[in-house]
């Protein structure tokens, strides 16, 4: 008899624990999944026009500049703009000496106002000379000039 009673004892407990086990495996909450979330770098409103080289200029461009029809821009640039075209050409020919001027344009460089001298050297190389709006200053040289890459016009010959 004192079988009987142990393994009712036993029994009971094993339900006893049973229930509360569930009962409180039912009120708690499941587990969260951990996020798996990768560190991002902050979101820049000009990241995804940022240009090569990195050009740091001394006069801002205006915001929205970039989206506005080719004329206003052109005369928002201008209005901010202290170097004049021929100003800039000169700075642009003082470091080409004896290269002829192609194009000069005034345009926003990575939010700054820059004038951009398309230049062929005497060797016939082309450059492009970027000048700072404000200083005078060459902020940047790129051999072949990015406007005539596109085109193809720098890897031709006659």
């Amino acid at each position: 008899m004192q079988k009987r009673t142990i393994a009712a004892l036993a029994t009971t407990t094993a339900i006893a624990l049973g229930v509360i086990g569930s009962t409180a495996l039912a009120e708690s909450p499941p587990p969260s999944p951990k996020p798996s979330v990768s560190p991002q770098a902050p979101k820049s409103p000009q990241a995804p026009n940022k240009q090569e080289p990195s050009i740091s200029g001394s006069v801002t461009a205006p915001q929205g500049a970039e989206g506005e029809n080719e004329t206003n821009e052109t005369a928002a640039l201008t209005a901010l703009a202290k170097v004049s075209e021929a100003d800039a050409t000169k700075a642009a020919l003082a470091k080409f000496p004896g290269a002829t001027v192609q194009k000069a344009t005034l345009g926003d460089e990575n939010g700054f106002v820059v004038w951009e001298i398309q230049l062929t050297e005497a060797s016939k190389a082309a450059q492009e000379v970027k000048v700072d709006a404000g200083s005078g200053a060459i902020l940047a040289v790129e051999a072949g000039g990015a406007d005539r890459e596109k085109s193809g016009a720098s890897g031709e010959k006659d």
